[in-house]
């Protein structure tokens, strides 16, 4: 192991107190304090609330990173899968960031409406599939129906409170993208902000098992002919470290953000 690989190994093991304490405080629900600003923001949708939205975000993220983690203990390092578990760690730091870092209520209560939103009406597509594939005359398909109808309900009544905030048009839906570029820019500096909008598009090829982000990632080309070359790539321990690294970084300003906003004044 070169010493930038055990820089980086030892970067990545500096972050396992706090995975370990996401962990434990991922066990149980978490409410706000009576008074505090989440609790207020509560108001604008109580049956999925900004809080709940940006710690469903945070425990996610969590889990994605510590499953990095189980794999790096267990020194197996990926060139492709483990930039797909760190994008999960990426986008729901960025989403309980963006959901929680205004200032203002009204524009953490439309973020949170665009994200509860979104999980609504991903859960009724999941619903209406399953139900169309099923024998209609199942009780429990019968039970089905009745919940997508109230899950129908409920995305049509979280979309007609949609308005205009900060950075929102009234009619604007989530588009996760421009929720990373957001998160990145109020928590990084700017170079490292980019850095972090680059690592998001490698990595969603990652996810969608495209294959290019390996032609990045190529530490090896070795000509065949006719215009062609053969590109081979292993996993890459700081090149991981840099990617874990942005990850917990974005859900520790979450966590941070989502316990500051829960206290009582």
């Amino acid at each position: 192991m070169t010493e930038d690989e055990q820089q980086a190994l030892l970067a990545i093991h500096a972050t396992f107190p706090d995975l370990d304490r996401w962990r434990a405080r991922s066990r149980k629900a978490e409410v706000p304090e009576r008074g505090s600003e989440l609790e207020t923001d509560a108001a604008v949708w109580k049956w999925f609330p900004p809080a709940e939205v940006a710690r469903q975000s945070l425990v996610a993220a969590s889990q994605h990173l510590n499953l990095a983690r189980t794999a790096i203990e267990a020194e197996d390092i990926y060139p492709t899968s483990h930039y797909t578990v760190l994008r999960g760690a990426l986008v729901g730091g960025a989403v309980a960031v963006w959901v929680l870092w205004p200032d203002a209520s009204h524009d953490r209560q439309q973020r949170a409406l665009r994200v509860a939103h979104e999980w609504v009406h991903r859960a009724l597509q999941y619903n209406e599939e399953f139900v169309s594939m099923s024998d209609p005359a199942s009780p429990q398909i019968q039970q089905m129906k009745g919940a997508s109808n109230h899950v129908r309900q409920r995305r049509d009544q979280i979309r007609a409170l949609w308005a205009a905030a900060t950075g929102l048009g009234a009619k604007q839906a989530l588009v996760v993208t421009d929720v990373v570029d957001a998160a990145a820019a109020s928590v990084f500096d700017l170079q490292t902000a980019a850095e972090t909008k680059l690592l998001w598009r490698l990595m969603s090829g990652d996810a969608h098992a495209l294959g290019w982000p390996i032609l990045a990632r190529a530490t090896d080309m070795q000509p065949v002919g006719g215009g062609l070359g053969e590109f081979r790539a292993g996993g890459d321990l700081v090149g991981l470290a840099h990617a874990f690294d942005k990850s917990h970084r974005l859900v520790r300003a979450g966590w941070s953000l989502f316990d500051r906003r829960c206290e009582s004044p």
